[in-house]
């Protein structure tokens, strides 16, 4: 699944940065997490353990004063984000004003660059400076340890810092759930389905998926129209996000949710989080293993050992 992922990137790369980048590719296609371009800057490749950079002649070396080392241009960055928008850029000019846009195998492209802002807000990135490559990857069965030790039915949140496979485990969550109840997919950011043209890149099982609409309508969408059992949704930390989740607690739905948080005191510390701590969705706080270790678990909470 990895190396398909990055044999889709490289085909968005002009020929000057995809030769040498695909041939280093034997180095890193087991750990690889980011392809990133910056403007007139070595093209980095971010590890699960270390930071990589790719020379000319495509080596690995992780010293950033190499002077052989690969740089791309503002030019082919821009070329990169031609052929992402299949040279439509303003089709998916609302993507781009959230800071990225999905491409086959899920793989979310995220940009900066210089946000021009509008009266409802950013209305059109410009500029890009920078492409950041998520490699997506698929890992069945990964979801097993977990859900041989809790009651998806009484609420789950897995928390972790970015790239420690939160994702990766709710999307296998799905697949395993999906054969004996009803799940829905609130995914917002086409990051769990990787959905193109109606099609799911990855293995959802018998999940419906609701594609690139936000939460809060997701949510109401999916209890009206389709009665799920379980809604799984990515990347909880809206302080609306508590108000939903009663609201979908109160029509008997579970939640499976992830959430940016490194330990349990975070969660505390931060409003939003704790709001969605204290809203009652949740019976068990699942905490991953950073971006070393992606998909691991660390430690599983129950909600009266976290008292919050």
């Amino acid at each position: 699944m990895k190396r398909k992922s990055l044999q889709i990137i490289f085909g968005y790369l002009s020929g000057r940065l995809r030769a040498p980048i695909e041939r280093a590719s034997a180095f890193f296609e087991k750990e690889a997490q980011e392809i990133i371009l910056r403007a007139d800057r070595p093209v980095v490749i971010e590890c699960g353990t270390a930071r990589r950079y790719v020379t000319e002649s495509g080596e690995l070396t992780d010293r950033l004063d190499d002077p052989d080392l690969l740089k791309s241009s503002g030019s082919e960055i821009l070329l990169a984000v031609k052929s992402i928008c299949d040279y439509s850029v303003y089709a998916r000019q609302n993507e781009l004003n959230r800071g990225f846009i999905t491409i086959k195998n899920g793989i979310r492209v995220g940009v900066s660059g210089t946000a021009v802002e509008g009266e409802n807000g950013i209305t059109n990135i410009k500029n890009i400076t920078t492409l950041s490559f998520r490699v997506s990857d698929e890992v069945i069965g990964c979801s097993e340890e977990i859900l041989s030790v809790i009651d998806p039915l009484r609420g789950v949140l897995i928390c972790g810092p970015p790239c420690s496979g939160k994702t990766t485990l709710i999307r296998d969550m799905a697949r395993v759930l999906s054969k004996s109840r009803k799940v829905s997919i609130i995914d917002e950011r086409n990051e769990i389905s990787g959905t193109v043209s109606g099609r799911c890149s990855f293995d959802i099982g018998m999940a419906d998926v609701l594609v690139e609409m936000n939460k809060g309508d997701g949510v109401i969408h999916a209890l009206r129209s389709l009665s799920p059992d379980i809604i799984i949704c990515d990347e909880l930390g809206d302080r609306t996000d508590a108000q939903m989740l009663s609201y979908a607690l109160r029509c008997g739905t579970a939640f499976i949710a992830t959430v940016h948080a490194r330990d349990i005191d975070d969660l505390r510390r931060r409003e939003a989080t704790s709001e969605i701590l204290q809203s009652g969705a949740f019976r068990y706080v699942v905490f991953l293993c950073d971006r070393r270790f992606a998909g691991r678990v660390r430690r599983i909470y129950s909600l009266s050992e976290t008292n919050a």
